[in-house]
């Protein structure tokens, strides 16, 4: 079983498209949904897990659970500002093992944070925790440490690997606190 990270996939957003053209070159967000849904599923085993660090889509929660359920393995979400109103339904809440605000973590002996905003004093950042998120698609925040934009428009990829992701903050120095 592999363990992926990922954000901001924003299945069916029109206007994603627009803006962000470099990583998403598709025609129409029929054409961007049906190939976002292939790229994770080349990827994404059925015992796979993986967090979803919010905005996973901007549509009707039955859109939503219709993409959501051509997905590869078990989901974890960390909702966004996006998913506000498709979490009321209870067919998009079933969609995913758990559903957090924030995900405090322990990966292979790794403390990791997890939520869809970047929290530049996040706990145990100075004790060398990670902070994953999304919601900037790949503009830089400016917070220094071990802190890192998973989503698919700074990535370039559909998911990650977290044991990639774990491997490159560690060549990071954690953040003090003076």
């Amino acid at each position: 079983m592999n363990t992926y990270i990922t954000s901001d996939l924003h299945f069916s957003h029109k206007s994603i498209i627009r803006f962000c053209p470099e990583t998403r070159p598709y025609t129409d967000i029929d054409h961007m949904n049906l190939e976002m849904i292939k790229q994770w599923n080349d990827i994404v085993n059925p015992d796979d897990l993986t967090y979803i660090l919010g905005d996973i889509s901007f549509s009707s929660p039955n859109n939503a659970v219709e993409v959501i359920s051509q997905l590869n393995g078990k989901k974890i979400l960390v909702f966004g500002n996006h998913d506000s109103g498709l979490l009321r339904k209870q067919t998009f809440r079933d969609c995913f093992e758990s559903i957090h605000q924030l995900l405090d973590v322990k990966y292979n002996d790794q403390k990791i944070v997890m939520c869809h905003y970047p929290i530049f004093d996040h706990k145990n950042c100075e004790r060398g925790a990670l902070m994953l998120h999304g919601h900037r698609h790949g503009n830089p925040t400016g917070i220094p440490g071990r802190i890192k934009d998973v989503g698919y428009d700074a990535t370039g990829k559909i998911v990650s690997l977290l044991d990639d992701i774990i491997e490159e903050l560690l060549l990071i120095e954690p953040m003090m606190h003076y």
